[in-house]
């Protein structure tokens, strides 16, 4: 028996100095040596945290990590020197335009992007903003002060002429009654709107209301007509224009064109559906020598002239000079006005042949 006991204590004694052996690597008396491993599996997985020496040596390493990714991430980049320069000298020194202006130059680019295009060693960067152009000295101008300055015997640029006589054509002589309240919260008339861009450049200046040429910029117009060739306006004598017609005069005047025409079919040797042949009887006043009415926009004799802003695509609320005497004193026929009848005399004819098509089937 003491032979067979001393016997087991040997094997137990062989078999624990034999496991003490195998299992030196994974001694827990080196904690730092096993926690500095970064690609250990026990980290990455959240395992090994029931050894309380390996954990505490572990957390003010991981802790640092987390503080610099976090900072990395949220922080936002500095900007570089010249944006910093940029967005200082843009709100110190750029006067406020309003909530549109600020935010279109916060937004712009952190290095000037426009050059001054007769020095281009001058860099500048643009603040753009809406605003209303100068209209009050026009606003009280009424159409009949239109006609008379078109009427004038008066020496001056061809742009000024085009546009008394644009401002003429939509004085707004007759009223609209489907438009006498705004649509839509839109009202009519006012200062229009446009963009403003204003530049501040590095050789301390600014300019305002500039021209852009794509990355260049010209301070004002006549500086951008002249590097373009661009000619100036021409001075020329004001052929004094008169016969100021409504657009239902126009219209008259095509009706009786229009009335050749159609009397003109209906006298052809031509075998015509009856339904037809009472559609373009019914067009015609033959007393007169016109349509009837406001044919063919309206056909019958009912009175609604205001439908015709909505029915014609070349209704103007204004006048047009049909006439202007010249040097040998002869009136002649505007160009405006030849337009105004020619377009209208084609608008017409295309409504009667839709309307023809219809009755002959």
């Amino acid at each position: 028996m003491n032979i067979r006991k001393f016997w087991r204590l040997s094997c137990l004694t062989v078999a624990s100095l034999f496991w003490a052996s195998c299992s030196s690597d994974s001694n827990p008396q080196f904690p730092i040596a096993q926690a500095a491993n970064p690609d250990s599996s026990a980290d990455a997985n959240g395992e090994g945290f029931g050894d309380e020496s390996s954990s505490s040596a572990v957390a003010p390493e991981s802790s640092s990590a987390a503080e610099i990714e976090s900072s990395s991430t949220d922080a936002p980049i500095p900007p570089s020197s010249s944006s910093t320069v940029s967005e200082v000298s843009s709100s110190s020194e750029t006067p406020s335009l309003g909530s549109s202006s600020s935010s279109i130059a916060g937004s712009s680019s952190s290095a000037a992007s426009y050059i001054l295009a007769r020095d281009p060693s001058v860099t500048c960067y643009a603040n753009s903003y809406m605003g209303t152009t100068a209209c009050s000295s026009t606003k009280d101008i009424s159409c009949e002060d239109y006609k008379k300055y078109l009427g004038s015997d008066t020496t001056l640029s061809e742009k000024i002429i085009s546009r008394w006589e644009s401002a003429l054509q939509s004085c707004g002589a007759v009223k609209d009654l489907f438009r006498e309240e705004p649509l839509y919260g839109i009202s009519y008339g006012g200062c229009p709107m446009r963009m403003f861009v204003d530049m501040k450049c590095s050789n301390d200046s600014s300019y305002s209301d500039v021209k852009l040429d794509g990355k260049k910029f010209y301070t004002s117009q006549e500086e951008y007509n002249k590097a373009h060739g661009v000619a100036p306006d021409v001075i020329v004598k004001n052929c004094p224009q008169g016969d100021f017609a409504l657009f239902m005069d126009i219209l008259a005047d095509v009706q009786k064109k229009l009335y050749e025409v159609v009397s003109g079919w209906l006298m052809e040797n031509v075998e015509r559906d009856p339904l037809e042949q009472d559609y373009l009887d019914s067009l015609l006043d033959y007393d007169n020598k016109t349509l009837k009415g406001r044919a063919p926009y309206i056909v019958g004799d009912v009175d609604e002239d205001a439908r015709l802003s909505l029915l014609s695509n070349y209704w103007f609320d204004g006048y047009i000079a049909k006439t202007k005497t010249c040097e040998d004193d002869t009136p002649v026929i505007t160009e405006r006005y030849k337009e105004k009848y020619n377009a209208i005399l084609a608008e017409c004819l295309k409504i009667i042949e839709a309307n023809l098509k219809p009755v002959s089937k």
